[in-house]
């Protein structure tokens, strides 16, 4: 399961990759920073905990980074379990939370379609400004399994940029930092033989869904 990309995507990917690791990065200096300063007081141990906070944060983007857009998750190796798990680091300190239920007994889902998942997790985290919840679901489809992520709370919302991107109305050269993991997303879901449609769910919701190839 290959997926072509211009060069101008590869670099806004990375582009957002850096945006969104450099603000942590730069929290475990201003922590080390404090450690140094405070020589062993109530400040120090605080600015410890913040350290430590933000390292685990990294690592967790860091390994969803490796799993969401590298080839590490496109096989059978990803495990709805350890989506879940990378899901819930991804989410962890954040305003918005998971809940990502028991695969239904008997359901078969096809190789990459975790990865995909979590590249979904990712795009809801987008339509949620203010924080909420980002619900998982599977269900039976007329063509196979359909995955159901629902962002719910307050404001959530889709931009007029990213229902373009998603809807292939947006070309490469208009694409933003902002915008690219949704054009990422589509062409992930393209190369499994689906599309990723985005559709007002409940008030206060927005879901995104997944037909996958049986």
């Amino acid at each position: 399961m290959a997926v072509q990309v211009d060069l101008r995507v590869l670099e806004l990917m990375a582009s957002k990759i850096c945006h969104d690791l450099i603000s942590t990065v730069g929290a475990i200096g201003n922590g080390l920073e404090l450690l140094e300063d405070d020589g062993g007081g109530d400040t120090a141990k605080e600015a410890l905990q913040l350290s430590q906070n933000c390292v685990r944060r990294a690592s967790a983007l860091l390994e969803l980074f490796r799993m969401s857009y590298g080839t590490a998750g496109s096989d059978t190796g990803l495990a709805w379990d350890a989506a879940k798990s990378l899901a819930g680091g991804f989410l962890a300190g954040t305003k918005m939370t998971l809940n990502w239920p028991v695969l239904p007994a008997g359901t078969a889902l096809p190789p990459g379609a975790n990865k995909l998942l979590l590249n979904l997790v990712v795009l809801a985290g987008d339509l949620l400004p203010r924080g909420g919840t980002i619900a998982i679901g599977v269900a039976p489809g007329p063509r196979g399994q359909v995955l159901r992520v629902t962002a719910s709370g307050q404001d959530a919302r889709i931009s007029e940029d990213l229902a373009g991107v998603l809807k292939g109305a947006v070309a490469v050269s208009s694409l933003s930092a902002k915008t690219v993991h949704g054009y990422f997303s589509q062409r992930l879901a393209e190369s499994m033989g689906s599309r990723i449609e985005a559709a007002p769910g409940a008030p206060g919701s927005v879901m995104l869904t997944a037909q996958l190839a049986a």
